[in-house]
C-alpha cells in the first residue's frame, strides 16, 4: 500500500514547499520557502516563490511539501480516478442520506430551493 500524506498538521516556517495548483504569477509545481505560517484551525502562509513572486494567505490545500510532492501528485490523481469511476464504490456516495437533505449537490434542501425560485418570481428576477 502506498504511503499517503498526513495533511492535518500545519507546515513550519522555513519549510520548502510547491505550489499544489496555479496561483496568481505561480504556476503548479512551483518551489518555494514559507516566510511566515499562522492560524489555528485555517492554516494560511507567506511563501517565497523559486520565479520571484511573494505570495501571502495562501491556504494549507495549496501547497505541498517539496519532500511530499510525488506522492502527493499520486494521490491526487487516484483522488481523480475515484471520484471519475461509475461503479459507484466511491466513499462519496450519498445513499444513506435522506433524501429530502440530499436535495442536490450542495445539500440544500428542496424546500428552500423552491422558496427562493418562488421569492424570485414573485420578484420579477
Amino acid at each position: 500500500m502506498p504511503k499517503t500524506i498526513d495533511r492535518s498538521q500545519p507546515i513550519r516556517r522555513f519549510t520548502k514547499v510547491v505550489a499544489a495548483v496555479d496561483l496568481p504569477g505561480v504556476p503548479e509545481g512551483t518551489g518555494g520557502k514559507v516566510r511566515v505560517a499562522n492560524g489555528i484551525s485555517w492554516y494560511r502562509y507567506w511563501v517565497s516563490f523559486d520565479n520571484g513572486i511573494d505570495l501571502g494567505g495562501i491556504g494549507h490545500d495549496q501547497l505541498a511539501q517539496r519532500r511530499d510532492w510525488p506522492q502527493f501528485r499520486i494521490d491526487r490523481d487516484e483522488a481523480a480516478l475515484r471520484a471519475d469511476s461509475p461503479d459507484g464504490d466511491d466513499e462519496g456516495t450519498d445513499e444513506g442520506e435522506d433524501d429530502a437533505v440530499a436535495g442536490n449537490q450542495f445539500g440544500v434542501p428542496e424546500h428552500l430551493i423552491e422558496r427562493s425560485r418562488l421569492a424570485r418570481e414573485r420578484l420579477g428576477a
